[in-house]
């Protein structure tokens, strides 16, 4: 069963994927748990100690699973409603930090590079990395989109008070809702069957 806390799970796997590959790597870029976070961009300040942020951008539904075959009811007695699956689209934003600028872009770019490469080695995300209370209904894909720097760009200006941050968009799939509807069956259990004579 997946609840309705299924995109959050998903937002928080992704999280503890990102924070456990890339603080292991202290011979790279010595990032604390803490700095990567799920936090929109344009909320990081230069201050605050944010090094890699991920926001949920955009989900829609499914439509192949929309249309495929419905997956057999956790009870025979219960007719349950069809789930709601959905994709969803992160925003990875590596930010500066305190080093002298040419110093503070390469490091933010080893950052991104970090993210990348984390997600390219997770492309298919195990049971075990799943967050608490997230079930899968099958294996849950990350995966890099292509964007123009037309839609890069649109992305940022919707915030003209912030500098543009390199960026990457990953789409994720899947995250199932399912529903709440629940309508007990009653079967049949005895059938009174009368037949008619007729005499020829």
């Amino acid at each position: 069963m997946a609840a309705y806390t299924a995109i959050a799970e998903v937002s928080q796997t992704l999280l503890d994927v990102l924070r456990e590959e890339i603080t292991s790597r202290a011979d790279i870029v010595s990032l604390d748990a803490e700095q990567i976070a799920l936090v929109d961009p344009t909320e990081v300040s230069d201050d605050d100690g944010t090094r890699l942020s991920v926001t949920l951008y955009h989900l829609e539904e499914n439509a192949s699973m929309k249309n495929s075959q419905p997956r057999p009811p956790s009870d025979p007695n219960v007719d349950e409603g069809s789930p709601l699956v959905v994709d969803l689209y992160y925003l990875v934003t590596a930010h500066a930090g305190s080093e002298a600028a040419t110093a503070q872009r390469v490091e933010q770019q080893r950052v991104l590079g970090l993210a990348l490469q984390t997600f390219q080695d997770n492309a298919i995300l195990s049971d075990e990395q799943l967050a608490d209370g997230l079930e899968a209904d099958g294996p849950l894909t990350v995966s890099l989109v292509n964007q123009s720097l037309n839609e890069r760009t649109n992305r940022w200006s919707t915030a003209p008070d912030t500098a543009f941050q390199p960026s990457v968009l990953y789409h994720v799939s899947s995250a199932v809702i399912d529903s709440r509807q629940h309508e007990p069956l009653t079967p049949v259990t005895d059938r009174e069957t009368s037949l008619d004579r007729h005499d020829p």
